[in-house]
């Protein structure tokens, strides 16, 4: 009669601490995944729960291939229309299919991935719980004929079972509850037991970055092993390898980075410089011509700058007889530094400098009238720009009106800090400056 209340007690504290796990498993993993606030945020948190379709370990959200922006886009839409984030995922699964989703749906075989974690806790649960019951029943049995004289070792042994049992309850149930809320708060690729595998190629992408020509081929090859469709990882390789001299393997790298995903900036001017090299300067001017169209960095706009890779090609084409293609593709230039704004007039005055002198150089005097006009606007938007000051003193020299102008600009490009050697040269072969 003394026995049954403890053991009813016993188990009435093991099935409430279930209970209690249970509860706070589901509280934790609804508190763990609250919804975003903003439309901005859903988006991007629905663009971190679907797969890149034409990818490998990127998620919407990190591919920048266009098929991913045009679905972000339609991400975008359909939440600022009001469709709830079921909608957006039926959408998605019934156009690429299951695999794109990285979160698993409770329906059909898939739900097995929610399903299991909280059966096999249910089911260690029941199982400890069941053989605490067995040992709370068995041990009073056992212990009634040696009450007398070993009541107080009995007792310590039974009570030290006992509490055995409810650690072991303990730990199992929190861990089943800890499986339990990280699965339902956030199943996506990044949590998987060996490792995200985008983290592992961003690390891959620095590294090469920063290594001798070599070694950085064999990281981007390796990027590649695991991401083919990497566009990074391509650019980069194939532009290591023609600074290495390999120029046929880095020709068709860049132009597989370029299917792979003409939008990426670095890749165009990449191509760009090995094409106008290898005689292509009308392919070159194509890929500047796309760049100009794109949102690209502004350390994109500094590189082309400072090596005057469109001047080269403009100048290129112009010497084939192709003035009209070298004019387009300066002004392409003009127009993306003009979008740009006030950062990139240095660069707008190095372009304007290159058209005049393009058109100043065909001698047809109209031509060469546009070009000194053009080459006035280059010294006002770039008063200290070495190749607006020379060039426009050398077409001056041909306009007697300009005698004074000439040297005034010959004395403003002797004053500078460290002109083109190139120029210097230029202008002292004319007698301009002094040897």
């Amino acid at each position: 009669m003394n026995g049954r209340p403890a053991r009813t007690g016993w188990g009435r504290a093991i099935w409430l601490l279930v209970l209690v796990v249970a509860v706070g498993s589901l509280v934790v993993s609804e508190v763990a995944d609250q919804a975003p606030r903003t439309n901005a945020d859903r988006v991007h948190a629905l663009a971190g729960d679907f797969a890149c379709p034409v990818c490998q370990g990127q998620s919407l959200g990190e591919s920048d291939v266009p098929i991913a922006r045009t679905i972000r886009s339609t991400i975008r839409t359909m939440v600022d229309e009001g469709r709830t984030d079921a909608e957006v995922r039926t959408m998605l699964v019934d156009r690429f299919g299951e695999d794109i989703d990285y979160t698993p749906t409770g329906r059909g075989l898939t739900g097995l991935v929610w399903v299991l974690p909280v059966l096999a806790a249910a089911a260690a649960l029941t199982g400890v719980s069941l053989a605490v019951a067995r040992w709370t029943s068995g041990r009073p049995r056992a212990q009634a004929g040696s009450a007398a004289g070993s009541d107080g070792a009995g007792t310590s042994g039974n009570t030290s079972n006992r509490n055995l049992a409810l650690v072991g309850v303990a730990v199992v149930a929190v861990l089943a509850g800890v499986l339990v809320a990280r699965t339902a708060g956030d199943r996506t690729a990044g949590n998987t037991l060996t490792g995200d595998i985008r983290s592992s190629t961003r690390t891959l992408l620095a590294e090469a970055g920063v290594a001798a020509p070599a070694e950085a081929d064999a990281l981007y090859t390796q990027v590649l092993e695991i991401q083919p469709s990497n566009v990074e990882a391509l650019a980069y390789r194939g532009w290591s390898r023609w600074r290495t001299g390999d120029r046929v393997a880095a020709l068709v790298d860049l132009d597989d980075a370029v299917a792979s995903d003409g939008t990426f900036a670095d890749v165009r001017v990449f191509r760009a410089s090995a094409r106008h090299a290898e005689g292509d300067h009308a392919g070159a001017a194509v890929d500047l011509t796309v760049l100009d169209d794109l949102e690209a960095p502004p350390i994109v706009g500094d590189l082309l700058a400072a090596s005057r890779l469109r001047q080269r090609i403009a100048g290129a084409l112009a010497s084939e007889g192709e003035l009209l293609a070298a004019l387009e593709l300066l002004d392409s230039g003009l127009d993306a530094a003009e979008r740009a704004g006030a950062g990139r007039q240095p660069e707008r005055a190095a372009l304007l400098a290159e058209r005049g002198w393009l058109l100043a150089s065909t001698r047809v005097p109209e031509l060469v009238e546009r070009g000194l006009a053009g080459l006035d606007e280059a010294v006002v938007v770039g008063p200290t720009d070495p190749y607006a000051l020379a060039y426009r003193a050398v077409v001056g020299m041909s306009v007697p009106a300009r005698t004074d102008q000439v040297a005034a600009d010959v004395r403003a490009f002797a004053a500078l800090e460290d002109p083109p050697a190139d120029l210097t040269a230029s202008l002292i072969s004319l007698g301009l400056l002094d040897g």
